[in-house]
C-alpha cells in the first residue's frame, strides 16, 4: 500500500513537472503567441502584469492609474524629459473601488513613487460595490518581482483552454495602436486609432453615477496622504456628440468634480474643453492617440 502512494505521488510529481516544462518551453520558444498567467481573470491587466515583470525593477516616480481612460490615454514621453520613471499603470475595466486597490498594489511595489496622476470620466464611476478586490495581490507580486518561475504561475492558474484560445489571437491583439488590443509601450500605455469618420459607434449608452465611487475616491485619496503621495485627477474630454445625447453626463461629472475638491484633490478639467471634437474620438470616451498625446502634453505641462 505504501508503495502503491508512493508511486501515486511521484507520478503526481512527475505529471507536474512535465505540464510546468511544457509552459517553460513555450514561453520560450513562442514568446509573442504565449499568454501570460492568467492572474487576474482580464487580459489587459495580466499583460500589464507580464510588462511589469518584464520591465523588472527599475524605480517608479510618476505613476499613472486608471481604467482606460488612463491605459489609452497617458503618453509617458513628456513624463520622461523632466522627470524619468513613468510607468502607466491603467488597465481595463476599473471601478474607482477597484483603482484604489490597484494603487495599493503599485505603491508597495515601488515605494519611491512620488506622484500619482489618474485620467477619469464618467464610466470610472458606475458602480463600485464590493471591496475592491480584482486579483490575489500576494501572488501578482510576486510574479512582478520575478523571484518565481514563471512555469510555477501557469500551474497556479492552470487554465489551458483559455491559454490556447488567446494563444490564437495573441499575435494580432498585440499589434501598435489597435484600439481593443493590449500591445504596450515603454511606457506601459496602450495607444488606439480606428479609422473612423465622426459617425462612428459611441458604445456607451447613459451611466448613473454611484455614491460609492465617490467614497471610494475619498479612500483613494487618504491613502495617498498617508504615504505623502500627490495625487491629480485629470477629467478627460468626452465626445461631444455622447453628452449632447446624454446631458445627464455634464451634471455627474461636474457633480464628481466638485466632490474632489471638496476633498483637497487636485482637479485638471478638460471636461467640455472645446478644443476636443467628435473628430478625435474613437468612442464616447476614447480619444484618438493624437488627441492622446495632446492631452498628456498639456497634464505634463501642469504637473512638472
Amino acid at each position: 500500500m505504501r508503495g502503491y502512494i508512493l508511486s501515486v505521488i511521484g507520478g503526481m510529481v512527475l505529471m507536474a513537472g512535465s505540464i510546468a516544462a511544457m509552459f517553460t518551453a513555450a514561453s520560450t520558444l513562442w514568446p509573442d503567441q504565449m499568454p501570460p498567467p492568467s492572474i487576474s481573470g482580464s487580459v489587459a491587466t495580466d499583460e500589464k502584469l507580464k510588462y511589469l515583470r518584464e520591465r523588472g525593477p527599475e524605480p517608479v516616480d510618476i505613476l499613472a492609474i486608471g481604467s482606460s481612460i488612463t491605459w489609452k490615454h497617458l503618453d509617458g514621453a513628456p513624463f520622461d524629459r523632466p522627470a524619468g520613471r513613468f510607468v502607466n499603470g491603467g488597465t481595463a475595466y476599473l471601478q474607482v473601488n477597484e483603482i484604489r486597490t490597484f494603487t495599493g498594489f503599485y505603491l508597495d511595489l515601488y515605494p519611491e513613487i512620488s506622484q500619482v496622476v489618474m485620467l477619469s470620466a464618467l464610466p470610472d464611476y458606475g458602480t463600485c460595490t464590493g471591496d475592491g478586490e480584482i486579483m490575489d495581490l500576494d501572488n501578482a507580486a510576486a510574479y512582478v518581482r520575478g523571484r518565481v518561475p514563471e512555469a510555477w504561475f501557469y500551474m497556479r492558474y492552470f487554465a489551458p483552454l483559455r491559454y490556447a484560445l488567446q494563444a490564437r489571437r495573441r499575435a494580432d491583439r498585440l499589434k501598435p495602436y489597435d484600439a481593443f488590443g493590449y500591445w504596450l509601450d515603454r511606457h506601459g500605455t496602450t495607444p488606439s486609432m480606428l479609422p473612423t469618420e465622426v459617425g462612428y459607434d459611441l458604445r456607451y449608452d447613459a451611466i448613473a453615477l454611484d455614491p460609492a465611487c465617490l467614497e471610494a475616491l475619498e479612500g483613494l485619496k487618504q491613502d495617498l496622504a498617508a504615504r505623502g503621495v500627490e495625487f491629480t485627477m485629470v477629467m478627460t474630454p468626452v465626445a461631444p456628440r455622447y453628452s449632447d445625447l446624454h446631458p445627464a453626463t455634464t451634471l455627474a461629472t461636474r457633480r464628481i468634480e466638485a466632490f474632489a475638491r471638496s476633498r483637497g484633490i487636485r482637479v485638471l478639467d478638460y471636461f467640455g474643453d472645446p478644443s476636443y471634437q467628435d473628430v478625435d474620438f474613437w468612442d464616447a470616451f476614447h480619444m484618438q492617440w493624437p488627441a492622446a498625446r495632446r492631452l498628456s502634453r498639456e497634464v505634463a505641462d501642469t504637473l512638472l
